[in-house]
Order: structure tokens, then C-alpha cells, then sequence
């Protein structure tokens, strides 16, 4: 039983439906190995695993006597807890009678750490949340979580259990292990120095304060300790998430060097060449061993600790294309041809024959696919992803290796820029600006030019600062300022381009986007009663419409992989109050990777979620400093398939700026005031008052 000290970053089955004129409803699984072996513990060095190391903890639960299967939450506070048990339902609100007692809670619709904080504010001193699901709960309180009671989870089926025994003394503990431990994400490769390869969908997302690289890894119950830390990620500019997954590679630059061994890498020609002879190839990794069907539900969890290989054959693109085509006119009972089913030249396809079930599956995504040559092991690609796991009909679809030889050199032996920068949503007329940082990873000095360069794409409103990278010395960095100024509405992009001086010194580039979004007077007025201090912006794939049934307002009727965003922008410290509520589809196998989400951001940070059917429930937001605010409601739909109304809704927008006391003002100092007379008010005071008010009527937004 593990704690994790992290957002953990899932790796899970996604659905994805596709136009059905341009492609078939995939069903698409980031994969793993099925139907193989135990791996030779040396024959693989350049083998990595992408972990997050954490302080393990044990947990127990007794009840009456009886010890129950448990798992603690991550960010839970360790300790022990020992009392009767209350049921406080879902943990929706403060529950009664919790007053030196243990909270027994639902799973459903609540945040964990809402439900825990509920429990604790009531008096509970410890919480026991139960899955309303097959399972035991793997679940998250937060980063931010500040209780300090314990919390685990348990099963659905003790959960019913515990319900009957609320008069017994059940006992929560939840220890500290000294020895570190690791859970691994994903695969990855090391291909020498201090560069790892992986799979973009790996580390899209990533925060590399957590997440780091054990290189040359075999069992990952034990040496988290020789895990790596991440200095950059580079995902590769092109990269298209969702259902194409087209471009799914991605670089990670480490902090210091390794003198493991690295893996060789294959040119374009020879793999292509391969792949037409159908010759053999091996895929590695941690990931589930069991198989399942396209429409069957992923199996438990079933990685392993110790790395696993299992041998495939190539496919040339064109015997894919056409196995891909009639798996999904089979399954779909309609007709696919093979230009439908996304096969691009970067990605390469691998497949096993005779009845036994192999291949890559949930886990494995970012490890090598390998082919044994004349010169020894190569790799020839990187598992990305799969339509259910080792099903004979549709082979497992790999980034091609040779595709991206040159972007890898430009990078890791040229002058290379962050990948990529998304400015995302703005509002209209506001600017923003960023830094990127372009690093010199040759041996050479190098004299630097940028140009901001558009691909028939609207680029308005970017600009340059490169005053600090004209000259870069050898293996240092520098940055450049990237401005755009959202005067006008709609989606833009550019790309930064980098010219060196020296025929010898590669170069990269970096592809930057932003969307000007419009100001929406009809919100404003239906929210704000026309505030012209709390302005409301609203765009994405499609606007927030007003919902004339009460003051409130819904998400635009979007499409598979859209969004719908609202913005409210406003200056000032205080409170921000609102009530929210969402009807989508909700990932009840992985709720951290939700397939119809709500997401809460303000100034750029990632505040809370919502996802399947929640009514209206209210969030305060406490504590917002002095300065410029932006809220952002942000409604995505995946690919998948619909449920409910498909729709987010808010109303009763409150923000409630704080109010501070100010001290009283200096006596004069041309005045000497007795003590009978500290009370009157001074030409000073007067001064200081005006200057008050003056800061009130400026800075305070009106309540909406």
C-alpha cells in the first residue's frame, strides 16, 4: 500500500471518436506488454522508467477486531485515529454528530479533500471514504490539502459493511516507511549524456519537480533513490493530442549527465525498409499484462515490478492502414478505407501472429520498440498507442524513430528553444508576455537572429525581445521575450525561428499560440448587472450562452476535443464566491483524467474540477490577494461518446473585496494634543481619510 507525495500523472485508456467522414470512432489505449516474458535484468541498460518517488506509507484499518484492506490518500497526514464511527453520507457539508469521531464517507460528486475538510471542521478525527464502485479507491487530497487528520479508502463492499458497525471502535493508521519508493508512469530510453526519449503523451503536463528518470531500471520496488532529476522537457512542436496522436515524442534533458549505456537509433530508410519485410522486433516495459477487446472494460491494474519484453513483427505502413481499415469496418459494421484510420509516416505499426495475445499496453507508453541489426540493438521506435491491448485485429502504433533524427540533433546538439508556449485564453485588448529559454548545447559560440514566421495562420499581436541571446557562449542559456498583445479576436499562432551564423550549429524552433477572446456585455449584465469593474470575456470553440430560465449562464454546444471557456477579469484582495454545476460523462475508472470536466482557473493556476452529474454546488475562494485577477471556467468534452446534457452552468458570481482597517494617522506635527483631545480629527487626518476613500472608490470591484 503506497502514499503518494505527488500528482500522480494517469496513464489510461482513452476513448476517442473521430468525425466519421474523415476517420472511425477509435478506441484507442496508450499500451503495455501482454503475452511475454520476464526480461534478462542486464540485457536492456538504456532501459528508463519516468517515476515519481515518494515516502511509502503502510495503512491499516481494524474494525471491532477485524482488519479491512486500505489505501491512504495521497497528501493524507500520517497518524492514528481510534473511535466510534458517524456516516456522513457523500461529506457535502459539515456532518453532524462528528465530534471526536470517525467520518464514514461516500465516494460521489464531492472533492476527497471537500469531504475530509467537512469532517474535520465538524470535529472527526480521522476519515474513512468509501468507493461507490468495484475497488479500492486510489485517490488524491491535493497539493494543496491542509488537514491534519488521517485518511484512507476502502472498498465498496466494506464500505456497506462499516455502515452496520458505526457503535464499534474502528482504528486508523497510517506510518511513515524510512526507504524511498517509486511508481512508475511510463517508459522511456536513454540515448546518451544526459537525454532521455519518450512518448509526448507521457510528459504533456508534467511537473518536473515531481516527476524524474531512472535510467537502466529492472524492478522498481526497489532503487528510487538513483532516480534523476528533470532540468527541461521538449515535446515535440507538432505533437497532436487526442485521437491523432501524431508527432508523440518527446525529449528530456536531466539535470546532470549519466555514463550508462545508450541505445543506438535508426535512420528513416532502414526502418521503413524493416517494416516491408515484416522483421522481428521487441517492445519493453512495465506496463499491464492482461489483454482485453476494444469494447471490453481495461482489466484491474496489473503492472509489474520487474521489466518485461515481448516479441512482434513489423508492418509496413500500407498493410497497417489496411488492418486497421477492416478491423474498424468489422467492428463499426460500416466501411473504413485505409486513408481513415490516421496512420501518418512518423508512426510505425508492430503486430503478433499464432493465437497468443502480445503487445504493448497501459504503462508501456514512452518505451522503446527495438530491432537487433548489424550493429547491434536499435531502436525503431516509441510505444504510443493501441486499440484495446494485444488484440490480433489492430496492431500497436509506435512514433517512428527516423522520423525525428533531425529535430533530436537540433535539440540535443544544437541550439534548442522550449517547444512550444500557449498563451491561451486572453482577454481581449490585454497583454501578455513570457520568456523562453534557448540554450547553446554545442561546443561552439554562437552568434543568434530570430524570426517570427506564420504558416497562413493569423499571427497578429506577437513580438520579439532578443537583446539577451544576440551572442551565446557554449553550453549556457539565455532567455527571449515573447509579447502578445490580444487587440485582435480569435486564434493566432507563429513560429519562432532561430538562424545561427555557423553552418556547423543546428538549430530548433518554437511554435507559439494565443487566443483573444471577446468581451460578452450580455454575461456582464446578467452576472454583473453591467459592472464595468468585473468584466466578463467569453470564446473557445464555441461562447457561454445565457440561461434565461434564472440568472445563470452554459457552456456553448461544443464538439469532441473542444472547450468553452468564460473569463472574468477584476482588480483587488477579497472573496470569490459562485455556484457551479456540470452533466457530462465522468471517467469513473480514472477521475483524474475526466472525459467531460469543468475546470476552475484563476491566474493561470489550476484551482478545482468537476465532472459527471453535479448539481449546483457553491465554492469559495478566499484569500485573493492585491492586484489583477483572471478567472477562467473552462468546460472540455474528449472525444468519447456524450452523456447527460454535455453542458456546464454557473451563477450567483460574488466577489466580496476585503475591507482593511487602516491605522489611525499621526498626530500633526505641528500640534502637541493633550490626552482629552487624541480623538479629534486633524488637517493630517483628513488628508489620510481622502487618500482612504480615494483607494476604496478605485480598487474595489462591485459585488456581482
Amino acid at each position: 500500500m503506497k502514499y503518494f507525495l505527488f500528482a500522480v500523472l494517469a496513464i489510461s485508456t482513452l476513448l476517442s471518436s473521430a468525425n466519421a467522414i474523415n476517420q472511425p470512432p477509435l478506441l484507442i489505449a496508450k499500451p503495455k506488454i501482454v503475452g511475454g516474458e520476464l526480461a534478462t535484468q542486464s540485457a536492456w541498460p538504456w532501459m528508463s522508467a519516468l517515476v515519481f518517488t515518494y515516502s511509502d506509507v503502510d495503512s491499516s484499518l481494524n474494525v471491532a477486531g477485524t482488519q479491512y484492506q486500505s489505501e491512504p490518500f495521497s497528501y493524507s497526514p500520517s497518524g492514528q485515529a481510534s473511535a466510534t464511527m458517524v456516516d456522513c453520507g457523500i461529506g457535502e457539508g459539515l456532518c453532524n454528530l462528528a465530534e471526536n469521531k470517525i467520518c464514514l464517507i461516500a465516494r460521489g460528486e464531492i472533492d476527497f479533500s471537500v469531504k475530509v475538510d467537512n469532517c474535520q471542521a465538524a470535529g472527526g478525527i480521522g476519515a474513512i471514504i468509501y468507493n461507490n464502485i468495484a475497488g479500492v479507491i486510489s485517490g488524491t487530497l491535493g497539493e494543496g490539502f491542509i488537514g491534519n487528520i488521517p485518511v484512507i479508502a476502502i472498498s465498496q463492499d466494506d464500505g456497506a459493511i462499516l455502515l452496520n458497525e458505526l457503535d464499534s471502535i474502528a482504528t486508523i493508521n497510517l506510518s511513515v516507511k524510512q526507504d524511498l519508493a517509486q511508481s512508475a508512469s511510463c517508459g522511456a530510453s536513454f540515448i546518451g549524456e544526459k537525454w532521455v526519449l519518450t512518448a509526448a503523451h507521457c510528459v504533456e503536463g508534467a511537473n518536473i519537480e515531481f516527476l524524474k528518470v531512472n535510467i537502466g531500471e529492472y524492478d522498481l520496488s526497489n532503487g528510487a533513490s538513483k532516480a534523476k532529476a528533470i532540468k527541461r522537457i521538449y515535446i515535440h512542436p507538432e505533437y497532436e493530442e487526442g485521437s491523432a496522436f501524431n508527432n508523440d515524442i518527446a525529449l528530456i534533458e536531466l539535470v546532470e549527465s549519466s555514463d550508462q549505456t545508450a541505445v543506438k537509433l535508426l535512420d528513416y530508410n532502414t526502418s521503413k525498409q524493416l517494416a516491408i519485410a515484416n522483421s522481428p522486433a521487441t517492445v519493453i516495459g512495465w506496463g499491464n499484462v492482461n489483454a482485453y477487446g476494444p469494447n471490453d472494460e481495461p482489466p484491474i491494474n496489473s503492472q509489474p515490478n520487474q521489466l518485461r519484453q515481448v516479441e512482434l513483427y513489423l508492418l509496413s505502413n500500407e498493410e497497417c492502414k489496411d488492418q486497421l481499415a477492416q478491423a474498424y469496418s468489422d467492428l463499426n459494421d460500416t466501411t473504413y478505407s485505409s486513408n481513415q484510420v490516421g496512420i501518418t509516416n512518423n508512426m510505425i505499426c508492430a503486430a503478433f501472429s499464432g493465437g497468443v495475445q502480445k503487445g504493448s499496453c497501459q504503462g508501456d507508453s514512452g518505451g522503446p520498440l527495438l530491432v537487433n541489426t548489424n550493429e547491434g540493438w536499435q531502436q525503431i521506435g516509441i510505444v504510443s498507442f493501441g486499440v484495446g491491448c494485444a488484440n490480433e485485429a489492430f496492431p500497436d502504433v509506435y512514433a517512428r524513430i527516423g522520423s525525428f533524427t533531425t529535430w533530436i540533433n537540433n535539440i540535443t546538439q544544437g541550439i534548442a528553444i522550449e517547444s512550444s508556449y500557449d498563451f491561451a485564453l486572453t482577454p481581449q485588448n490585454k497583454a501578455q508576455t513570457t520568456q523562453l529559454t534557448v540554450t547553446n548545447n554545442t561546443n561552439l559560440i554562437a552568434n543568434l537572429s530570430f524570426t517570427l514566421l506564420t504558416d497562413n495562420i493569423n499571427s497578429n499581436g506577437f513580438s520579439l525581445n532578443t537583446s539577451n541571446c544576440i551572442q551565446l557562449a557554449a553550453k549556457q542559456s539565455c532567455q527571449i521575450q515573447v509579447d502578445f498583445d490580444a487587440k485582435i479576436l480569435g486564434k493566432h499562432k507563429v513560429r519562432i525561428v532561430i538562424n545561427s551564423n555557423d553552418v556547423n550549429i543546428p538549430t530548433s524552433q518554437s511554435y507559439i499560440s494565443a487566443e483573444a477572446v471577446a468581451s460578452n456585455s450580455d454575461i456582464n449584465t446578467q452576472l454583473s448587472n453591467g459592472s464595468s469593474e468585473l468584466l466578463w470575456f467569453s470564446g473557445g470553440d464555441q461562447p457561454w450562452l445565457l440561461d434565461n430560465t434564472e440568472p445563470a449562464i452554459m457552456s456553448g454546444a461544443i464538439g469532441d476535443n473542444q472547450q468553452s471557456a468564460v473569463l472574468l477579469t477584476f482588480s483587488g484582495a477579497g472573496t470569490l464566491s459562485f455556484d457551479w454545476s456540470v452533466s457530462s460523462e465522468e471517467n469513473t475508472d480514472s477521475p483524474d483524467e475526466p472525459f467531460g470536466v469543468l475546470y476552475l482557473i484563476i491566474d493561470d493556476k489550476q484551482i478545482n474540477l468537476i465532472s459527471g452529474e453535479v448539481a449546483y454546488t457553491k465554492v469559495t475562494i478566499d484569500d485573493l490577494a492585491v492586484g489583477e485577477h483572471q478567472v477562467t471556467w473552462l468546460y472540455k468534452k474528449d472525444g468519447g461518446t456524450s452523456e447527460g446534457t454535455d453542458k456546464a452552468s454557473l451563477k450567483n458570481v460574488i466577489f466580496t473585496p476585503t475591507i482593511t482597517t487602516l491605522p489611525a494617522p499621526p498626530p500633526s506635527p505641528s500640534a502637541t494634543l493633550p490626552p482629552s483631545t487624541t480623538d479629534s480629527k486633524s488637517s493630517g487626518g483628513s488628508v489620510y481619510l481622502i487618500l482612504f476613500l480615494l483607494i476604496l472608490l478605485t480598487a474595489r470591484p462591485q459585488l456581482i
